[in-house]
């Protein structure tokens, strides 16, 4: 799926509803955006940087999975 946006004065761009239905975003999603040469990529997922070491710490890796997994589900509604 391709789709042209245009930014606005503010920076901002409209995400088309179709990619907000399939997506499931709403009002609060959180992206991540990333850019690469001079592509823009917005994604819905967390980077899996952010868990590095989270276990050298004694964290429960099952604790770690149901708290993302909720996590995910709050994005969703």
């Amino acid at each position: 799926m391709a789709d042209t946006v245009t930014v606005s004065s503010k920076g901002q761009v409209v995400i088309p509803l179709a990619v907000r239905e399939l997506l499931h975003l709403g009002p609060g999603s959180a992206l991540r955006l990333e850019v690469h040469g001079n592509d823009i990529v917005l994604s819905k997922g967390r980077d899996w940087r952010e868990f590095e070491g989270i276990f050298k710490r004694g964290d429960s890796l099952t604790e770690a999975l149901i708290e993302e997994r909720q996590l995910d589900k709050t994005l969703e509604d």
